[in-house]
């Protein structure tokens, strides 16, 4: 209040100048402070009113300025706070990404090394299998060979008989005399 008190005097000073500068407003007329003491209160029962009608409507504008202000301040921070958390997350992920990394790589040479064991085992035992069919096989081959060969053998043996039985007369005697014994 005192800053528009201070106002309102120097702006009376410099009008009772300005009316002083200018003659006035006659000849032989002169002005005095006293003079624009009626101006004064018209401009402060104008000012009053203003002020007065005003007075609610700006109370409600600042109310609602200072109410946004602080709303927008609490939004932020709250953004703040969450930013906040998402970084202290993202930074312990970071943190943590050399571990994954290498519990990954840890992961992977175990599945390898049961990998390779796997296969090793499986192809030992396929590897003991075809072995094993194998030596069936071949058994089975030489041992069809074998009675081929013993068949072969034996008709062999009763062709050349046939044939000495036929060529020598003696034995075909023999021959006939056991065959009838036989009977």
């Amino acid at each position: 209040m005192r800053f528009w008190t201070a106002y309102a005097f120097i702006a009376l000073g410099f009008a009772t100048k300005a009316l002083a500068a200018g003659g006035g407003h006659g000849e032989g007329h002169h002005s005095s402070i006293t003079d624009l003491i009626a101006p004064a209160v018209n401009v402060a029962i104008l000012l009053g009113v203003l002020a007065w009608k005003l007075k609610g409507p700006l109370a409600a504008y600042f109310n609602k300025q200072s109410d946004d202000i602080a709303n927008t301040i609490e939004r932020v921070n709250l953004k703040s706070k969450e930013a906040k958390m998402l970084l202290e997350s993202e930074e312990r992920k970071a943190a943590n990404v050399a571990n994954e990394v290498k519990a990954i790589h840890a992961q992977a040479e175990n599945e390898v090394l049961a990998f390779e064991k796997n296969l090793s085992r499986e192809t030992d035992e396929r590897t003991q299998k075809l072995k094993s069919d194998a030596n069936l096989k071949l058994q089975a081959d030489k041992k069809a060979a074998m009675d081929e060969l013993n068949a072969e053998l034996l008709n062999e043996v009763i062709a050349k008989t046939k044939s000495t039985i036929k060529t020598n007369k003696d034995y075909q005697s023999k021959v006939s005399s056991k065959l009838l014994k036989g009977l």
